[in-house]
């Protein structure tokens, strides 16, 4: 495993300083313990099950500076919470519930674990940033040819209101279960900021909101990595709306600038937002970076676009600031690692 330069000191010194990054087996999650570990952290990941945890030691090379710890269920398991905790002094927060089951009875487990390891972190002195893996969903949901904008007091309620009392309705193309997903995320981020608010803790927080991530694949590929893929080789559309994407390696650098590295980073809503587009950006994409295989689905010509307006530039920044990067990755680059293996 080699190094990643940074341009300045970090709030949080790697060599005396470990960091909690939960469903570390998940696509974010894998590189954010990766981008961690490259910077000389030492990183704790969670897992659900032995059998989990111990995959992502082969992922990770067997790093010495990575250790795992069970966390069964995040909303019920409190003393493997605690457990997970002890010692650590920035907390990563991404695990999440990823079945889509459209059940919104499964939204209050979810915000649950999240105030449970709030609730732990505010016990251990050692902590000093939580960083929550927020979403996209928790400020809008994608709607083609709409404009509109999105600031950081931009919540999404629409879909909390739907997930409880308009059972099985979708919203504009988004689906029902995506529906319940996005008021999952809303109703975790509000808990975040509840809890910091009320609880006054000793340590600050901030949260991330991703939209698509695409990019290399280090252990799971996840809901948004396998759609390239896909793609690629089936030749098919999935059913996706137009929205922003971000490379997954962005993402992760933009999740440890907010927890370990830049200490004025207090209380922030960042987007992780890099670029709109749609599948026939990704058909494009795949044919320009690999010329030697043609994908065979086809242009659409009446696809839409995502008009939102988000403030994506903070994000760029932050990437420029802190790893030298020109901003976010481009989308060919992305849709080219993330290939690598097919």
């Amino acid at each position: 495993m080699t190094s990643t330069q940074i341009l300045k000191e970090p709030f949080l010194n790697p060599a005396c300083t470990t960091i909690l990054v939960t469903g570390a087996s998940g696509y974010i999650a894998s590189h954010i313990v990766n981008e961690a570990l490259l910077l000389g952290y030492s990183v704790r990941g969670t897992a659900r099950t032995q059998e989990k945890a111990t995959k992502t030691h082969k992922t990770f090379q067997d790093n010495p500076r990575y250790s795992t710890v069970i966390v069964s269920d995040f909303g019920h398991a409190s003393q493997e919470v605690d457990n997970a905790v002890k010692g650590v002094n920035a907390i990563v927060h991404v695990a999440a519930d990823m079945t889509f089951s459209g059940k919104p009875e499964s939204i209050q487990g979810v915000v649950r674990g999240t105030e449970l390891l709030l609730q732990a972190a505010a016990k251990e002195e050692s902590v000093r940033r939580f960083v929550l893996t927020s979403s996209s969903t928790a400020a809008l949901l994608p709607l083609p040819n709409t404009e509109f904008t999105v600031t950081g007091d931009t919540w999404n309620d629409i879909a909390v209101e739907t997930a409880y009392n308009k059972r099985g309705e979708s919203i504009g193309p988004n689906s029902y279960p995506f529906v319940v997903y996005a008021a999952m995320k809303t109703q975790s981020e509000k808990a975040l900021w509840k809890f910091m608010k009320e609880q006054n803790p000793p340590f600050t927080a901030n949260a991330i909101l991703p939209n698509m991530n695409f990019g290399r694949i280090l252990d799971s590929p996840g809901a948004t990595g396998s759609i390239v893929p896909f793609i690629f080789e089936k030749g098919e559309r999935p059913p996706l709306t137009p929205q922003y994407f971000i490379d997954v390696i962005d993402d992760a650098r933009l999740h440890l600038i907010a927890a370990v590295l830049d200490e004025s980073i207090v209380n922030q809503r960042i987007f992780a937002f890099a670029e709109p587009f749609n599948l026939n950006d990704c058909v494009e994409a795949i044919r320009r970076v690999r010329p030697d295989v043609k994908s065979e689905m086809k242009i659409d010509e009446a696809e839409g676009r995502d008009l939102s307006k988000v403030a994506t530039e903070k994000g760029a920044e932050l990437l420029r600031a802190w790893y030298g990067q020109n901003g976010y990755k481009m989308f060919d680059q992305s849709v080219a690692e993330n290939l690598e293996g097919y």
